[in-house]
């Protein structure tokens, strides 16, 4: 499993996208909630994460694309389930990475502010 490749830039789109639930970026991707719903756990889901990111307005890049295809089943379900969430209730979603150790996780919280935080090995 390779590292988030331009983590900084992909954390950007990620934030212009899904961090502002006034903007217009918001609700194309609000628009396009149900494709985050569908996401299971399975192999392959890699794929339907990117396109859900696609067609939800977020710009993916070919690194970055590499980087969610190599995630774990159960990682992809855990950002889909938490983007489906986010976009249902219309609060902002943030982001953050970490070192992997051992679990290789993604980590997904409620914060206080009623916004999302989704935690995602790099």
């Amino acid at each position: 499993m390779g590292a988030l490749v331009g983590s900084g830039d992909v954390l950007k789109e990620l934030r212009r996208v899904f961090g502002h639930p006034e903007s217009a970026a918001y609700a194309i991707a609000q628009s396009k909630k149900d494709l985050f719903e569908g996401i299971g756990v399975g192999v392959g889901n890699g794929q339907d994460l990117v396109a859900a990111y696609k067609a939800a307005g977020v710009n993916v890049s070919a690194p970055w694309e590499s980087y969610l295809l190599n995630l774990s089943p159960e990682n992809v379900f855990a950002i889909a389930q938490a983007r489906f969430d986010g976009l249902t209730r219309g609060v902002a979603m943030k982001v953050r990475t970490h070192t992997p150790g051992g679990a290789h996780k993604v980590v997904v919280s409620p914060e206080a502010d009623g916004s999302i935080t989704i935690d995602s090995p790099f």
